[in-house]
């Protein structure tokens, strides 16, 4: 089974698209006091917009701490809801969090969003015992996914699953599985509908109002305004009945199954590795963290793979060939990579694909060089990702030159797959390592690479490795060249149509003007006519292209792209593409100072651009934010009907209407399709609910000009507080201090109290763990008997981690630790406590219970445990007196099916039976006891009863989660002497223990 693609779509007017935000527990979102050291304005502007997005008040973060898309709810453009978030925003609240920790040397708030972020929207069991990737383990890298095309129109699809083109082999499954223990894909999903505004519900982990979801999964042609939400976890409770959603996207012979399946966004991952980085290179150290990036790293690199894992430019002629490993890796950072598997009955299976679509937009060059470099200490634990990241960061680099417009911009991008489906390259077309030039990779609603803040993000990141390699003293590498040039061509053309204090002349279709009125239609160096605007910023919207670059043959042969154009259109206010280019200047600035001792000419230029352009939007900060009215010309399709379904679908949605209902009209046969069409509000009737719809409802009814298409009276305006807007300005200012100011934290002072305090009991002893505290020497551990004190110094340790062994079993104690410097000593930490508890003794016997597992994965529908029973007694036993037990937990108290599928004493003979227990304890809430019937007969001394095949299942065939359960150990492949499975004679214990 496959999953289609998911893909950001920019509104028309505004285009906006990643989404950046850092998870954070709502205990930490009082801000801490300021402690910049010789405050600068940019030092105080940052903090004082940390505090504005922190502030429960201005309505950034949810009950359970996760940054909304926006503070505002009407509207769609990525997500099509501003409650939704997505994997950008967890990402760029790491950014923020980082330079916080660098501010005030409080890392903890960091670490609280990254939990924030491994529990809400990285699909893995993070300890909750809810497993989101519960048949992963079933995946076959030989055989990764099922072929199906993809078309240019919604209307076309659902695509068959045909198999046209066998998928290649997996080349990084093995590894990871020998790294990690697992292959559950340690990436986010990029859709998270934060208060289960669409109200399909979190289905594998229900505790959660956050739930999993998707929207584009129907080609380049389907706009945020033409897809379909859906649960990423589909048990067809909504949906067409017997199908959920899978029927609208893919055609198979049989009904689609129930399927969990989560899709990535390569760039927000590659953005939290990146934060990391940057809180490592200031001063960060906490191991535990810095692991979890690596990780993240690690399984990112799927990113990099074709969707079929089909050997890179093979398919040029229209006929692929199947990789065989890393043949069939672009080394670029594809627009997604996706996984998924099967849920109920027949869910024993496990998909996943990489993506044959490459946007300049999406690279990353310091997350590849943090990956990849000996002295970042973030090179990923498995054997081969250090030089794959490597590789990738030259392709990467190479990339950026290759697609380096004549004029300075960086066009879109390249892909595996032409139309999507292998076909044959046009006649003519550039190639970049055999892939084929496209100047709007993935989407066309509007064109994926016409917004300029697909140019800003990834060339702040370049400016940044820029920096890196010059302060390093690096400046003679072919990655710094290539780094340096693309940064410089690309300062040299936008700032000629960015502007602070004065406005862009523009005509009514959005050109620039020069003093003689004409328009400015590409070339260098355009002087763009102006009028005075104090107080104002303007920065380009959306580009235009024409031509193509050359076929790539290496950097030292490339003479640069002579009949690659584009076009700079429509000067805008957009907050957030300002605060990441106010970034690439001040990197590039500061790269060029570490280069040659001084500013260059064009670092002063980009250095004092970034101060005016800051201080001019610091005029637009309305107390929550940076942020200004929005005219949107597109949200007259809130009203029009283009949501395609298929005939003969109808299916319920989470907000509990009939899709596509009554009020639908006839599809356009001209699009391939026959169904009908419907609207956003058709599908989303919650909508409606909102309190800016009358508004925008009325604005429709009194302005839209069906005939002409214009808004004859103005277009609707909002104004919309977006979290990672909200973020790239605060950053921005927090970045031109520490670059170009030179400010840093204040001056050392004693540590903050030890952060994530844990205590765990054992048999006369309490283990004790805390997250290590900044600038600490060592951490002070106090006791107690009594909750609140007062406490007894136990130990001073310079380790983050404590074992007490001077407890009493049955004594419950209480724990307090500091963190101590030259400078002082901190508070006390929160306090944790802990009761140890003897080890309870097993039973030794004569007859004894031997366990091997007869089923590896601990998240499916059924428990398989084999046994034998030993009789290493003088006697016989008469196997009627003796009954075996098995202890788990259920996982939702359902009726349980046993099956004894062999025995080598007759399946008819053994009986099993489900006993719940009275309490719940840890590991179990019942046990399965095995039993004998009469014709079993006895078993001899020295003898054993051989094997004995049991199985288990709910009568609705939910999965178990067997990772916590007392009798279970996947590790035990062979028979093996097992305490875990007390056997009893005549009801008295005779072998093993009881949880």
């Amino acid at each position: 089974m496959i999953s289609r693609k998911s893909v950001f779509r920019k509104s028309v007017s505004m285009v906006m698209s990643a989404i950046l935000v850092l998870p954070l527990s709502l205990g930490l979102f009082q801000a801490e006091p300021d402690r910049a050291s010789a405050a600068t304005p940019e030092s105080t502007r940052f903090l004082q917009m940390y505090k504005q997005l922190k502030d429960p008040a201005s309505g950034y973060f949810s009950k359970e701490g996760i940054p909304y898309h926006s503070v505002e709810t009407l509207m769609s453009e990525a997500p099509d809801y501003g409650h939704l978030t997505t994997s950008e925003a967890y990402s760029y609240w790491m950014w923020l969090e980082v330079l916080y920790g660098h501010y005030t040397g409080d890392w903890g708030h960091l670490e609280s969003a990254w939990d924030n972020m491994e529990k809400y929207i990285i699909p893995v069991n993070e300890g909750d015992g809810k497993e989101e990737q519960p048949t992963m383990s079933n995946y076959n890298p030989n055989s990764p996914a099922t072929y199906a095309a993809e078309y240019p129109q919604p209307d076309q699809y659902p695509s068959r699953l045909s198999g046209q083109y066998g998928a290649g082999k997996d080349p990084l499954d093995s590894e990871l599985k020998a790294t990690y223990g697992n292959n559950q894909t340690y990436l986010m999903h990029w859709l998270l509908d934060v208060d289960n505004w669409y109200g399909f519900g979190n289905l594998l982990n229900p505790s959660h109002t956050a739930t999993y979801v998707n929207t584009f999964q129907r080609g380049e042609q389907e706009s945020v305004w033409e897809a379909v939400p859906h649960p990423s976890q589909d048990n067809h409770k909504f949906g067409k009945p017997n199908e959920g959603f899978m029927s609208l996207f893919t055609k198979e012979n049989n009904a689609p199954a129930q399927q969990w399946r989560y899709t990535n966004a390569t760039d927000a991952d590659a953005r939290a590795v990146q934060a990391m980085y940057w809180a490592k290179e200031l001063g960060y150290d906490n191991q535990v963290y810095l692991d979890k990036a690596k990780k993240m790293g690690d399984f990112l690199r799927y990113g990099m793979y074709d969707k079929y894992f089909q050997k890179v430019g093979s398919a040029s002629d229209g006929s692929p060939i199947a990789g065989t490993g890393k043949d069939a890796s672009l080394y670029l950072m594809a627009w997604y990579t996706a996984w998924g598997g099967g849920l109920g009955q027949s869910g024993n299976w496990a998909w996943r694909i990489g993506a044959s679509h490459a946007h300049q937009g999406y690279q990353n060059v310091v997350a590849a060089y943090a990956l990849s470099d000996k002295d970042s200490g973030l090179i990923p634990n498995s054997p081969t990702a250090g030089q794959d990241w490597a590789t990738s960061l030259k392709r990467q680099l190479e990339f950026y030159t290759w697609l380096q417009s004549d004029e300075g911009a960086i066009a879109g991008g390249a892909t595996n797959s032409w139309d999507g489906a292998y076909k044959a390259y046009p006649s003519g077309t550039s190639t970049f390592y055999g892939m084929a030039y496209t100047g709007a990779p993935v989407y066309q609603d509007p064109p994926s690479n016409n917004w300029f803040g697909m140019q800003a993000w990834p060339v702040e990141r370049i400016a940044e490795l820029y920096y890196i390699l010059a302060k390093k003293g690096d400046t003679s590498s072919e990655q710094f060249k290539m780094a340096k040039q693309v940064t410089e061509n690309w300062i040299e053309w936008s700032k000629s149509y960015v502007f602070a204090d004065e406005r862009p002349v523009t005509d009514a279709q959005g050109y620039y003007l020069d003093a003689q009125g004409k328009r400015i239609l590409g070339g260098k160096n355009p002087k763009v006519a102006t009028t005075a605007a104090k107080g104002e910023f303007w920065l380009p919207s959306n580009l235009e292209w024409s031509g193509k670059p050359e076929t790539w043959s290496g950097f030292a042969n490339h003479k640069g792209n002579a009949n690659l154009h584009v076009v700079t259109k429509n000067p805008g206010q957009d907050a957030g593409v300002l605060g990441s280019y106010v970034k690439a200047l001040t990197f590039f600035a500061a790269g060029t100072k570490a280069e040659k001792g001084d500013y260059t000419e064009l670092g002063k230029e980009a250095k004092d651009l970034s101060k005016t352009l800051l201080d001019a939007a610091w005029g637009y900060n309305d107390g929550i934010g940076i942020t200004t009215k929005e005219a949107r010309e597109d949200y007259y399709r809130y009203f029009t009907k283009e949501v395609y379904i298929p005939s003969g679908w109808s299916g319920k949605t989470g907000q509990g209407n009939t899709i596509p209902g009554t009020d639908a009209t006839p599809s356009d046969p001209a699009k391939g399709g026959n169904g009908t069409y419907s609207s956003y509000s058709d599908i989303r009737p919650n909508i409606t609910k909102d309190p800016q719809w009358s508004y925008l409802k009325d604005k429709y009814t009194t302005s839209w000009n069906k005939q002409t298409q214009k808004w004859d009276k103005g277009a609707p305006e909002f104004t919309y507080h977006r979290f990672w807007s909200q973020v790239d300005m605060a950053t921005a200012y927090a970045e031109y201090d520490r670059l170009i100011n030179g400010s840093g934290p204040a001056e050392p002072t004693a540590p903050k109290a030890p952060s994530n305090v844990k205590a765990s009991a054992g048999d006369a002893q309490v283990t004790l763990t805390w997250s290590k505290a900044t600038g600490a020497d060592s951490y002070t551990v106090k006791r107690s008997t009594t909750s609140g004190g007062p406490y007894t110094t136990v130990a001073t340790v310079t380790d983050a981690t404590y074992k007490d062994t001077g407890v009493v079993n049955e004594t419950i104690y209480y724990y307090v630790t500091t963190a101590t410097n030259s400078l002082g000593t901190s508070p006390d930490s929160a306090e944790v406590s802990a009761k140890p508890t003897a080890a309870p003794i097993p039973a030794k016997g004569d007859v004894i219970a031997q366990y091997r597992v007869g089923d590896t994965n601990p998240g499916d529908n059924q428990i398989r445990p084999l046994f034998r029973v030993v009789n290493k007694g003088k006697e016989a036993l008469d196997l009627k007196n003796v009954k075996l037990r098995y202890y788990y937990t259920v996982d939702g108290d359902k009726a349980q099916e046993f099956h004894c599928d062999y025995a080598q004493l007759g399946s008819s003979n053994i009986q099993g039976r489900f006993v719940k227990l009275d309490k719940a304890v840890n590991g179990a809430d019942y046990y399965l006891e095995i039993s004998f019937g009469a014709g079993a007969g006895s078993l001899a001394a020295g003898e054993n009863t051989g094997d004995i095949q049991i199985r288990m299942n709910k009568s609705d065939w939910s999965n178990y989660n067997e990772s916590d359960d007392f009798s279970y150990d996947a590790t035990k492949t062979s028979y093996t002497d097992w305490e875990k499975a007390p056997l009893y004679i005549n009801d008295k214990r005779v072998w093993g223990l009881e949880p």
